[in-house]
């Protein structure tokens, strides 16, 4: 299969939002690992700045030039669903309404990831992602509500959206970080690993 090199005016303005939706899941991610015991409290605070700065990683992403106008809107509706989870979920009061409430703006984002892949896949490359990432928030989104309905606690419910993050997180990094190499490359810039 040869090897399609996304060009240099894309990858250079696409590549700092990809990276800063890497650091956001990543860092949600981790956190959801290194707590042992968290609270009520603690779970809605981490979902409502996980959606939020995804939410807003995402518009910083679809704002940009390159991206195709058509691709903006499925982009825009999968940063609406997560921001209106952050607003559901300041008004819930159990482990299990806010477990529903995260997964299902997961699952809504996941969609929306998985309809801009499905219809700019092709001539956009960076949409491409948008598969990976739609599966993992669509299924770890699913994953949260069904633990949710079953009484998981939060650990657990923190655990499995953790889990999605972090593989969101490996690929967005791998992404961006390879659209960074390909224009420090192109500029002249790049060095040996």
């Amino acid at each position: 299969m040869a090897t399609v090199q996304t060009p240099l005016e894309i990858s250079s303005v696409v590549f700092k939002p990809i990276l800063i939706r890497a650091v956001v899941a990543l860092a949600f991610g981790l956190t959801t690992v290194f707590v042992a015991e968290p609270g009520l409290t603690w779970m809605k605070v981490m979902f409502a700045l996980y959606l939020a700065f995804s939410g807003s990683a995402m518009w910083e992403y679809l704002r940009r030039d390159p991206v195709p106008v058509a691709m903006r809107s499925p982009l825009s509706l999968a940063a609406a669903a997560w921001m209106l989870g952050v607003i559901v979920l300041l008004f819930l009061g159990s482990p299990a309404a806010v477990g529903v409430a995260a997964g299902a703006a997961l699952v809504l984002g996941g969609v929306a990831e998985l309809v801009a892949w499905a219809r700019h896949r092709r001539e956009f490359i960076p949409a491409r992602d948008q598969l990976w990432t739609g599966l993992v928030g669509l299924l770890s989104g699913g994953g949260v509500v069904v633990a949710a309905l079953q009484g998981f606690g939060p650990h657990a419910l923190l655990g499995i959206a953790g889990g999605g993050a972090i593989l969101i997180g490996v690929l967005l990094m791998v992404s961006g970080l390879g659209f960074h190499h390909e224009v420090r490359r192109d500029r002249g810039t790049a060095r040996g690993l």
